[in-house]
């Protein structure tokens, strides 16, 4: 009765005691509209793969200022395009750091005596004296206080 008067409605469902069926209409389109969000919600990088940094500063970009990303096929380095205020286009280009791990090398016995051998501690007797001299100043200034 209610859908006579105001005209038919699909998602209303016709008046009855009879409450045991799901409505399966509405969740239905639930389902749909929350995969149609998630699919406009995704992010898509701007950009494409290159052979060289060359043919990243011919390629045209966006004039919404947005970042463009050029990865070089190689592996070798990804570069970033973007239009400036002037009218410019900035690239920047980004290039991996390899981790090279050092060696660590042990000194051998023969090497460590050589290099104990080649200290040459005359310097050291030097300032041994230098040392005793500035002591006994210090003592005498001392006595004539």
């Amino acid at each position: 009765m209610y859908n006579n008067q105001f005209g038919y409605n699909p998602y209303i469902p016709p008046f009855n005691n009879n409450f045991s069926q799901p409505l399966q209409q509405p969740a239905i389109n639930a389902q749909s509209s929350a995969v149609n969000s998630a699919v406009t919600n995704r992010q898509v990088l701007n950009g494409k793969l290159v052979d060289s940094i060359e043919v990243v500063r011919s390629m045209d970009i966006p004039l919404d200022g947005s970042i463009s990303y050029f990865p070089i096929a190689d592996g070798s380095a990804i570069v970033t395009k973007q239009l400036q205020s002037d009218g410019t286009s900035k690239v920047i280009i980004f290039k991996p750091i390899e981790d090279k791990k050092e060696v660590i090398r042990y000194i051998t016995p023969e090497e460590l005596k050589k290099s104990l051998d080649s200290i040459d501690l005359s310097e050291i007797d030097d300032l041994k004296d230098e040392i005793k001299e500035i002591k006994s100043e210090i003592k005498k200034i001392k006595k004539g206080d």
